[in-house]
């Protein structure tokens, strides 16, 4: 890793030049963040297309932000803007047959670089005050999570686009409007909405809509589409207080593809997402918290070629550098797909689609430790073959060490049991240690 550390470092250094110009013209503040997360990780028997694999990841995810705040524009009243940039550099270290497992490929392909090549995570100006002194417009590739991320997220590599956040636009309601052009998996996307907020007398209330355009050929759950459009419109409430906190997020998928071999097909499908924790004092480790999450997901209860009844978002929350981001540290599973066992598009067996998910938890603090332990149940909404609906369950534990506000150690142990659907009755297990830190 010593090439690619060396290009980060002298990107850096050319950035930092460049926006030290414009900072002594006029800015007021010069941020600079970094946050790097170094990971070893081996997973035994992961099942894949009836039989078993192993697999060792070692990997550097690293970013570097510079954001310039404060600057004056002098032929306007009062507004100001924001320029940041933010290089990310996510490689296998001294790794060679990571990107070539099937569990981690398109976690990989995903990436402009998974050798430790930097590449541009965000690049955007932010404009306070744009047109009116309630709008602030952020144009460029930026950060971005919709709700929990169930739909929409830009992940590691941000969303390309625009972004107006309207602070007042009746009463106490907030809103967002967004156009984003994103680019994945070989397809490019048109993606635009609009979201609103709410506050409640305890909790907050939001509620979007918008459109997912992709305009190139793609295998999806039930179609081979020409052009594919979805429409996500959902509903979110969030709750927190001293002792209790809740999230609960449902969401309508509709819209229309353009099959590949001709004709049209329809979508029609749904999932939600309710999660609640609860402080509690446990004797041993003291003050507590407890959780439990469940969420499903609709699927195709047949081979019908005419309408598609299984969720699945193209932009979603499910990754996390070279890695699943999800529910169980081995599944990484969403409300619609998981870690590969399979060369299905939702990684799950042929002919499955769908999930529900149980998750039951708790952090437990010890001495300077936290502790964490969670069960999860995985289950498939439909199977067009019929038969078996039960994919697996999975237990995880994991322990952190806070060494500081800006350095954590963090453990992990999981065993992942395949069910029904899996012919092999081999248990997964997953070891891993990572360090992170950030200033």
């Amino acid at each position: 890793m010593a090439k690619p550390q060396h290009k980060l470092t002298t990107c850096a250094a050319g950035l930092l030049s460049a926006l030290l110009l414009p900072a002594a013209a006029g800015a007021t503040k010069l941020d600079l963040s970094s946050n790097i997360e170094i990971r070893a990780a081996k997973y035994q028997d992961l099942p894949y297309a009836g039989g078993t694999n192993n697999q060792s990841v070692y990997s550097e995810n690293a970013t570097l932000g510079f954001v310039i705040k404060g600057i004056q524009l002098e032929k306007t009243q009062g507004s100001s803007m924001d320029v940041g940039i933010v290089l990310q550099s996510i490689g296998s270290g001294a790794s060679t047959n990571t990107l070539n497992s099937p569990q981690f490929t398109d976690a990989a392909n995903r990436l402009p670089s998974a050798n430790g090549t930097p590449f541009v995570h965000s690049a955007y100006v932010k404009i306070y005050k744009f047109l009116r002194p309630d709008i602030t417009a952020t144009f460029g590739r930026q950060d971005f999570l919709l709700g929990q991320g169930i739909t929409l997220s830009g992940g590691d590599l941000g969303l390309p686009g625009g972004r107006l956040e309207i602070a007042n636009l009746y009463r106490n309601i907030k809103a967002d409007v967004f156009v984003f052009r994103p680019f994945k998996g070989g397809r490019s996307y048109k993606i635009y909405g609009a979201t609103m907020y709410y506050p409640g007398s305890e909790g907050l209330w939001q509620a979007y809509h918008f459109w997912e355009q992709a305009g190139s050929p793609y295998q999806d759950i039930l179609f081979t589409a020409k052009t594919t459009t979805k429409k996500f419109t959902g509903l979110r409430y969030f709750l927190s207080q001293k002792q209790l906190s809740f999230d609960g997020e449902a969401v309508m998928q509709r819209g229309t593809a353009k099959k590949l071999a001709g004709g049209e097909g329809k979508y029609d499908a749904y999932a939600f997402m309710l999660k609640g924790a609860w402080n509690q004092n446990i004797s041993i480790f003291g003050q507590s918290r407890l959780r439990l999450g469940y969420g499903r997901s609709s699927g195709n209860p047949g081979t019908s070629q005419d309408t598609d009844k299984a969720f699945f978002p193209a932009m979603g929350s499910k990754y996390n550098g070279l890695e699943r981001r999800g529910y169980g540290a081995i599944a990484g599973a969403t409300l619609y797909d998981m870690i590969k066992t399979s060369a299905t598009a939702n990684g799950m067996p042929e002919g499955t689609s769908g999930l529900n998910i149980i998750n039951i938890g708790a952090d437990l603090p010890y001495k300077k430790l936290l502790l964490s332990a969670d069960i999860y149940k995985f289950r498939a909404s439909r199977n067009a073959s019929g038969g078996s609906l039960q994919l697996a369950s999975e237990w995880d534990l994991k322990a952190a060490y806070a060494m500081g506000e800006n350095l954590t150690i963090n453990a992990v142990y999981a065993v992942f049991s395949p069910l029904g659907l899996y012919t092999t009755s081999k248990q997964a297990k997953l070891i891993c240690g990572s360090i992170s830190a950030k200033f």
